[in-house]
């Protein structure tokens, strides 16, 4: 699985606005990634969402590598059949049918992580197809505050920097 994460459209808009939940926690998920070398994708799908609200042009474009949608990604895609899923979780059509491409997209370029802060659908999606062994992708949801222990192959989560040794007392 290649290293790599593919920014969702949630994830880009919590990193630009202050005012999100999870701005700080997209903001050091982004450093992560800019200070650890890990590809960061932007999908011309994600760039189109978040452009209908706000300027595509106003992400760091230079730190990103624009993954174009093309015909391996609509044939992944189409194998994951969004359809299963139609009906079930409440999301429209047309965010099922985006979410769906996106993780096609993923899986076609063989990225190892989504990051979303979408909880109930893209990263539920993509942790379903996970468990069904359709995906090999792992998602990252902002919701559950930054954590390197997703990129350690042991999972090893971090230690508080602050917690002190204990102290022996000499009997």
């Amino acid at each position: 699985m290649a290293d790599g994460v593919l920014l969702d459209t949630s994830f880009l808009i919590s990193f630009v606005d202050p005012t999100r939940k999870h701005h700080a926690v997209a903001v050091q998920f982004f450093r992560y990634f800019s200070s650890e070398g890990i590809p960061m994708f932007l999908s011309t799908i994600a760039a189109a969402e978040f452009h209908q609200r706000q300027s595509v042009e106003d992400l760091p474009l230079d730190a990103m590598i624009v993954l174009p949608f093309n015909l391996a990604d609509a044939m992944r895609a189409a194998e994951l059949d969004f359809t299963r899923f139609k009906g079930t979780t409440g999301v429209t059509r047309d965010a099922l049918k985006d979410d769906f491409k996106l993780l096609g997209q993923a899986k076609a370029n063989d990225l190892a992580y989504v990051i979303t802060e979408d909880t109930s659908s893209l990263y539920k999606f993509c942790e379903d197809l996970r468990a069904q062994r359709a995906l090999p992708t792992r998602a990252i949801k902002l919701e559950g505050g930054f954590d390197k222990s997703h990129f350690d192959p042991a999972g090893q989560h971090d230690f508080d920097a602050g917690l002190e040794p204990p102290t022996t007392t000499n009997p």
